[in-house]
């Protein structure tokens, strides 16, 4: 902007800009979203660096230029929004459709904007600014899945047509007719093949209205050179406009004759012969993409699929008929895998074995899905052998089948052996099964004569009772859970007031020597409520997080010495992490202060002295792990003490809240429980393993995650100092927090306007009260606090918000909103509000 000659445009010099002007630019100039400008009655545009890469070929020249002359290919569509934001109404739209020309080519965009009408100091309209995003990526991705899911959903659909056919021919003609209409093409043809690869046969086709049937026979050759060599090479023929890509006497006229003017032809080659063909006629020209060749492809392989699978049913149906007349009245089951083929032949009678009806057609997934679970590998391994090339083992077992539709458990005896080609393969394996439930049940009797009647019932006594008591451990931890964090967050508005207060009172130096002792201890004692609550926060997993990708073995490493010194020299500290670990989702801070209070803990388990090894590894869980976490790779955190350990009544109540073994007035007792609410907030869990005089291994299991943690900028723990200046509009239900987070305002600076709830405030600001700021409360009654800053900004977007909650509704609360956590001084506040400006 600063190489422009501004005096050369509408909008002048910049010096002599008016006031509303530059603020506008200023605006836009410090964001780093793209904006743009358009100014008087030319619509002078100026822009910021992010909209430059929206421009393209048309930055720099169209800084400075008129609006309509930058985008005047898109200013039919643009200039109806134009003209409502002119008139004074804010536009707002979400993926709009343009086609532009920013690189000497057009093409299609999306994008979301919004034009705001900007007033002189007269309230009058000089210009507008836009706020824009380009959408493009988004919006094609989603189209691109949208046509692959109605792709998905017509092959289903194929799928399911050709499946109900009841021959080869519905099959086809089924096809045809989906093809045709979905492409929506003049006709779907199928043809025959005869041995000669020259003679063809159409024998059913999909026609669309207007266009006569090309059912009849014709000769391959008379379609011209090219078409027949790519029909016998097995090369699928793709003509997009016949006249101008077959010269006369090579199929032009063949084509043109039956009203084929662009064609897709896939061929089907058997036993090393052209056998079938399947096209796709157009009565024009068409351009047919590369997605429309790709569908014509997969229905024809799925439909030559079909067909094949139809004929071997057949053949099966015959084969089965005939072994059925061999074996319906013997006294054994028969059985035949043709392992070519995957198909299992069973009678009636090996059928009934397996509990499986006479009529229903079974496949190898009954068989191995009927074994019984305990002889399912022995059964398998047994099968094995027998096709073994090398082994040709006897297949000789006794397995138990578990009913497919009335659950009964048989026993069968089956002998067997495989068929080999000439290269050894095995292609088959044949053989009898006969039920032997009645010997193996006589068998099982005499083996549980002495019973185990007493044994089982004692066992299933003690899983239901050890069930029950987990689920009484889970309710119990889930209630103290509801009610810590309730309390947590009651004593949180009530702290509010006493920090905030206290803080005054000791910055501004109220009473003499003794009062500001006696106010020092009070503070003191209010900052050591603060880290109870937020341990009883952490426990409830209410505690406000920020997690992030931690490096976790350099965090240990670097706590090392840390450790040391609060342990003592009675204890040896061993850090063991390797440098190459993959980073874990946790808030760092937080993750230190567990650290902390579990080497806390094994110090205190180690009177006597002894080793302290914090550790950390990739670790992968399966389903079923201690932890009950999903299946899944994570980072275990390790701290392994070699103290007094723990029986286990005491490990069973190790993270209760206030649950201690320290003694009256050593411990609070909510250490372990804020590592565990701090674990299972960050998506992970935490484990104890422990044994009496042989220590304590405390496992802290994270999520990985992705990004680098050094991205995230450290928050300065400094007092901010600056002088500000405006009104505040204060919102809270609870009178002393409300007066003390007031008195906290005055002190910055501020005016302060306070209201009790969310409806007073809109009364407030729908009255036209004027304010600076808005900092409101979020829990409560009727409108919370985030539905009261999107309230407010509906009708001031540009309004600076502050939301002071209790603990952290993460789920409810916009990211872009931010948040300061209550209790909180003077200091704290002060650097809240100086983050927003």
């Amino acid at each position: 902007m600063r190489d422009i000659d501004w005096s050369a445009t509408p909008v002048g010099p910049a010096n002599e800009w008016p006031t509303a002007l530059r603020i506008a630019v200023k605006l836009m100039l410090d964001s780093g979203f793209p904006m743009f400008i358009a100014w008087g009655s030319e619509l002078t545009f100026l822009y910021n660096n992010a909209y430059a890469g929206i421009l393209g070929d048309k930055h720099p020249r169209a800084m400075g230029r008129p609006f309509q002359e930058i985008w005047s290919e898109i200013w039919d569509d643009i200039s109806p929004l134009i003209d409502r934001a002119i008139a004074g109404n804010a536009v707002w739209l979400e993926d709009l459709p343009l086609r532009m020309n920013r690189h000497g080519y057009d093409e299609d965009t999306t994008f979301t904007f919004s034009y705001s009408p900007v007033r002189d100091d007269l309230d009058q309209i000089v210009g507008i600014l836009c706020a824009c995003t380009e959408t493009t990526r988004q919006t094609q991705a989603e189209t691109a899945l949208r046509e692959r899911e109605t792709r998905l959903r017509f092959l289903s659909e194929l799928e399911e047509r050709l499946f109900r056919s009841s021959n080869a021919s519905d099959a086809m003609r089924a096809a045809t007719e989906m093809l045709g209409q979905d492409l929506g093409a003049s006709r779907c043809a199928y043809a025959d093949v005869a041995e000669d690869a020259d003679r063809f046969t159409i024998r059913n086709d999909f026609n669309s209205p207007g266009i006569e049937s090309s059912v009849g026979e014709y000769s391959l050759d008379l379609f011209g050179s090219r078409a027949a060599a790519e029909m016998r090479d097995g090369v699928t023929l793709v003509v997009r406009d016949v006249l101008a890509e077959l010269e006369p006497g090579e199929g032009r006229e063949m084509f043109q004759a039956i009203g084929i003017d662009a064609i897709i032809c896939c061929p089907l080659i058997k036993e090393g012969r052209l056998a079938a063909m399947m096209a796709i006629h157009q009565d024009r020209p068409r351009a047919w993409n590369s997605a429309e060749i790709a569908l014509v492809k997969e229905v024809v392989e799925r439909c030559w699929a079909h067909v094949e699978r139809v004929g071997a049913e057949a053949r099966l149906r015959e084969s089965e008929e005939r072994l059925r007349l061999a074996v319906d009245n013997a006294d054994v089951g028969f059985w035949d895998v043709d392992l070519v083929s995957d198909v299992l032949i069973w009678p009636p009678r090996t059928k009934a074995m397996f509990g499986i009806s006479a009529d229903v057609p079974v496949s190898l997934n009954d068989f191995y899905e009927g074994l019984h679970s305990d002889d399912r590998e022995k059964t398998i391994v047994a099968f094995t052998a027998a096709a073994d090339p090398t082994r040709r083992a006897l297949y000789d077992v006794e397995y138990r089948t578990v009913g497919k539709e009335d659950g009964i458990v048989r026993w069968v005896e089956a002998k067997g052996r495989g068929a080999f080609n000439a290269e050894g393969k095995c292609v088959r394996l044949t053989g009898t099964a006969v039920q032997v439930t009645a010997r193996k049940e006589a068998e099982e009797a005499l083996r549980e004569l002495n019973g185990t009647l007493e044994a089982r019932i004692a066992n299933a006594v003690t899983e239901r009772e050890e069930a029950q008591e987990a689920l009484r451990q889970s309710q119990k931890m889930e209630a103290m859970g509801q009610l810590t964090g309730g309390v947590a967050h009651d004593f949180n508005n009530l702290l509010t007031p006493i920090v905030g207060s206290l803080d005054l009172l000791q910055r501004k130096g109220l009473g003499g020597e003794r009062e500001q002792r006696l106010i020092a201890g009070a503070v003191q004692s209010a900052e050591r409520a603060r880290t109870l609550v937020q341990r009883l926060l952490a426990f409830a997993r209410r505690q406000p997080l920020q997690p992030v990708a931690v490096d976790v073995a350099k965090l240990v490493s670097e706590m090392g010495e840390l450790v040391s010194s609060t342990t003592g020299p009675q204890i040896r500290v061993v850090i063991d992490v390797k440098n190459d670990l993959p980073r874990a989702m946790a808030d760092p801070n937080q993750l230190e202060m567990a650290i902390l209070n579990l080497a806390v803990n094994a110090r205190d388990a180690m009177q006597e002295g002894g080793t302290l090894r914090i550790s950390a590894e990739v670790a992968s869980i399966r389903s079923g792990h201690r932890s009950k976490l999903k299946a899944g790779h994570y980072i275990r955190l390790s701290v392994a003490d070699t103290g007094v350990g723990m029986d286990a009544g005491t490990l069973s109540r190790a993270v209760e809240p206030f649950f201690s073994t320290k003694g009256v007035g050593k411990g609070t007792g909510l250490g372990l429980s804020m590592v565990h609410g701090l674990a299972s907030q960050l998506g992970g869990a935490l484990t104890i393993l422990s044994q009496p005089d042989l220590g304590t291994n405390v496992e802290l299991w994270l999520p990985q995650g992705v990004a680098d943690v050094s991205q995230i900028a450290p928050m300065a723990d400094q007092p901010v100092s600056q002088t500000i200046t405006g009104t505040a509009l204060l919102v809270d239900d609870e009178a002393l927090v409300r007066m003390s987070t007031a008195d906290m305002l005055t002190d910055l600076g501020y005016e302060v306007i306070e209201a009790s709830s969310g409806e007073e405030a809109l009364r407030l600001v729908n009255g036209g009260i004027h304010f600076d700021l808005l900092v409101t409360d979020h829990l409560m009654p009727g409108i919370v606090g985030t539905d009261l800053i999107q309230a407010v900004r509906s009708a001031r977007p540009d309004i600076p918000a502050l939301l002071v909650s209790g603990y952290a509704e993460q789920s409810a609360i916009d990211a872009g909103i931010s948040r300061l956590t209550k209790p909180f001084r003077k200091d704290e506040l002060a650097s809240s509000l100086a983050s927003l400006f």
